[in-house]
C-alpha cells in the first residue's frame, strides 16, 4: 500500500473510531473467556443491558461515549491508553516497522525448532546454532 493511500486511511476519523471499538471488543472477548462469563454475567459486571452486550458481541456495534469506554475498560481490568502522535512521525514509524518485518519473517520453521528460551529474572535469552539474541525487560 502506498504511503499516500495509507495516509488517506489514517486521516479518516472512522478509522480511529473503529480501531478503538475493535480494541474494546477484543478486550471484552478476552475478559469473558478468561473469566468464563456468559453474556448475562458480563452485562451485570459492566452495568449494561444484556441486549446491549448481544449487540456488541454479535455486530461489533459499540459506539459508546468516551466516558463509557473508559468505564468499561476499567471494569475489564484495563487502563485505556490514548496517545496523540504527530502524523509524520507516525507514518515514519510505520515505514520503519514495514522495513523490519521481512527480516523477522526470514526465520523459518527449522530455525525456530532449534531455538532454546531461558528466562532469568527480567531477562529472556534465546539461543541456537543460527540465532542468538538477548532481550531485557524493565
Amino acid at each position: 500500500m502506498s504511503t499516500n493511500k495509507r495516509k488517506q486511511i489514517l486521516d479518516n476519523t472512522g478509522y480511529w473510531v473503529e480501531k478503538v471499538n475493535l480494541d474494546l471488543y477484543d478486550a471484552i472477548i478476552r475478559f469473558m473467556e478468561a473469566n468464563k462469563m456468559k453474556r448475562k454475567d458480563l452485562a451485570e459486571h459492566l452495568g449494561i443491558s444484556k441486549g446491549r452486550v448481544s449487540q456488541i458481541l454479535n455486530d461489533g456495534e459499540i459506539n459508546f461515549s468516551m466516558e463509557k469506554i473508559i468505564d468499561i475498560a476499567l471494569k475489564l481490568g484495563k487502563y485505556p491508553s490514548f496517545e496523540f502522535v504527530d502524523k509524520d512521525a507516525f507514518l515514519r514509524n510505520e515505514l520503519r516497522v514495514k522495513d523490519v518485518q521481512p527480516q523477522v519473517l526470514q526465520l523459518n520453521i527449522n530455525q525456530l525448532d532449534c531455538i532454546e528460551v531461558e528466562k532469568s529474572g527480567s531477562e529472556i535469552s534465546t539461543s541456537s546454532k543460527m540465532v542468538s539474541h538477548q532481550l531485557t525487560f524493565n
